[in-house]
């Protein structure tokens, strides 16, 4: 799978979950939940990821940001690259910080524990794999001989 694939795949997983976040039927109750200073929509999707409005708010905007970077015309694999380097640095970030019962809330407005922790990671991993190792790939299949432009 390319870059500019992860981006659109990547992009329709999040703009999913962030969409499918917001139907109330898809999430349980703040039962045994930590307080927080924002609990607009907050609740466990499918029981199992903590989620608040900010959350699902992240979600669609990295969704949407994935599919724009798939469609791009001339600069998509440049763009999904980006893409891909963003997921990993803003995904690996929250996932470190949610590992931490001093930051797994970010201050009480994101949740960032159970769960999330491992889409997080799941997510960070894979940025990290198209943005930084396929790299090589993609730049091979748009210039196979190697050549730099100057």
């Amino acid at each position: 799978m390319s870059t500019r694939n992860f981006a659109l795949i990547g992009g329709v997983i999040m703009l999913a979950m962030g969409c499918l976040a917001l139907v109330p039927a898809l999430s349980s109750g703040l039962n045994s939940l930590p307080v927080l200073y924002v609990n607009t929509s907050y609740g466990l999707f499918l029981d199992m990821f903590p989620m608040n409005i900010f959350n699902k708010a992240a979600l669609i905007v990295f969704g949407l940001a994935g599919m724009g970077c798939y469609f791009a015309r001339d600069q998509s694999v440049h763009y999904s690259m980006i893409f891909a380097k963003t997921v990993f640095w803003v995904m690996g970030a929250l996932a470190i910080l949610g590992l931490f019962p001093q930051t797994n809330t970010l201050s009480g407005y994101l949740p960032l524990f159970g769960y999330e922790v491992i889409a997080h990671g799941i997510f960070a991993v894979a940025g990290g794999y198209f943005g930084y190792l396929a790299m090589r790939e993609n730049t091979q299949q748009h210039n196979p001989h190697g050549w730099h432009k100057v």
